[in-house]
């Protein structure tokens, strides 16, 4: 049978069946390695069943191809700052390679003008500024590598290549994030801090998570997270707990779902002695702790729950980069029991939160390709197509 064309915007189903017929393998040979029935691989091709994050990498790993290869990210929406992002995270990319954690260069700015530029930095990503975030970065980099004062640029290096990783994450550049997470851990271990290092395992979880390599992120965060047990260095509880809600979403990749509660139990338990915290720009707290624990509900089949759940956070103090992740996964949730109208509000309210984020995210877009098979055709959703470059048939 001929290969059928892959349509010029494709979702992750048109994704999925392309790479199994370059394979050349029926659906049930596929459905096969991937641990599922030919009839629900059938309908993730045409579009008739969701697919959530674990279930992606699951199918990925049965067709031998990246995750990536499945979501199309990065994308191109009609979005002047992600078009301009886009550019400024090869610029961010190059200006790292060209900046080995060894090598001091002579670049202008003291401590302080250097630590300005870097809390700058780190609001823009709290924004969803990526775009901001990746243009500045450009020049901060070199300059926290050309500070005397080796201490002081360690210290500031670990948030600000941070902040690098997650705005390329976020932008659909995990190879690009992983080298950020690479440095942010280099510079955590020459700091010879366990606090920083939990922080930088984290980050370097976070990459290995979204690429499907829940094992790795996992050990990665155990071992951080031993470091951490019992220490009574400032905000040690607030990344031990962090690291808790990390390893709850790399146990639920790994389909350990009872292992999974557990540690977002102890999250919540910790969470609960702290209250909540700016530290390490973390946002940590009950409330955090309650946007996982709705992300967790939603990608384990739970969309009733994860609505509850959403019901008692209050999101007013959050910073808009957690908050957009709060308003996508409530518009997920609500499409997923039928609410189709509460949906489009939902992902319009994470566009206005952080329109760099919700134009560029693989779950939003496949959000509305489910709203739009639906027959939902409203102007508003037309609106948030045209603006995440999607097309409406």
């Amino acid at each position: 049978m001929p290969r059928r064309p892959i349509p010029d915007d494709p979702s992750i189903g048109d994704r999925i069946r392309a790479r199994r017929e370059l394979r050349g393998w029926s659906i049930r040979h596929a459905a096969s390695r991937a641990g599922i029935s030919h009839t629900s691989w059938s309908r993730i091709e045409r579009g008739k069943q969701r697919t959530d994050r674990y279930m992606v990498v699951d199918l990925a790993a049965a067709l031998e191809c990246s995750v990536i290869d499945l979501t199309g990210q990065p994308y191109t929406p009609a979005d002047r700052q992600l078009d301009a992002a886009r550019i400024d995270a090869e610029r961010v990319w190059r200006t790292m390679m060209d900046t080995p954690m060894g090598v001091r260069l002579d670049a202008p700015g003291t401590v302080e003008q250097v630590r300005r530029e870097a809390l700058l930095v780190r609001a823009l990503y709290g924004r969803c500024d990526y775009a901001g975030a990746l243009r500045r970065l450009v020049d901060l980099v070199p300059a926290l590598h050309g500070l005397s004062d080796h201490r002081a640029a360690l210290a500031e290096m670990v948030p600000a290549y941070g902040v690098a990783m997650g705005s390329l994450l976020n932008v659909g550049y995990p190879a690009h994030a992983w080298l950020a997470a690479e440095r942010c851990a280099e510079a955590a271990g020459l700091l010879d801090d366990p606090v920083a290092a939990g922080v930088a395992a984290a980050n370097r979880a976070r990459v290995s998570a979204y690429s499907g390599a829940y094992g790795p992120a996992r050990a990665l965060c155990d071992t951080a997270g031993a470091d951490l047990a019992g220490s009574g260095a400032e905000s040690a509880l607030d990344v031990l707990g962090f690291l808790h809600l990390a390893r709850a979403h790399h146990l639920a990749g790994l389909h350990d779902q009872a292992s999974a509660e557990d540690h977002l139990a102890e999250a919540a338990r910790i969470a609960a002695h702290t209250g909540e915290t700016e530290s390490w720009d973390l946002a940590w707290g009950p409330r955090n702790v309650a946007l996982w624990r709705m992300a967790f509900q939603l990608d384990t089949g739970r969309p009733e729950a994860a609505l509850r759940t959403a019901a008692g956070v209050e999101l007013t103090g959050l910073p808009a980069v957690r908050q957009v992740y709060f308003w996508l996964d409530l518009g997920r949730a609500a499409e997923a029991v039928g609410r189709d109208r509460d949906a489009v509000r939902m992902l319009l309210a994470a566009e206005r939160v952080g329109s760099q984020h919700a134009r560029s995210s693989a779950s939003a877009r496949e959000t509305v390709r489910s709203l739009l098979r639906k027959g939902v055709t409203s102007a508003e959703l037309r609106g948030l197509c045209e603006r995440m470059g999607m097309t409406v048939q």
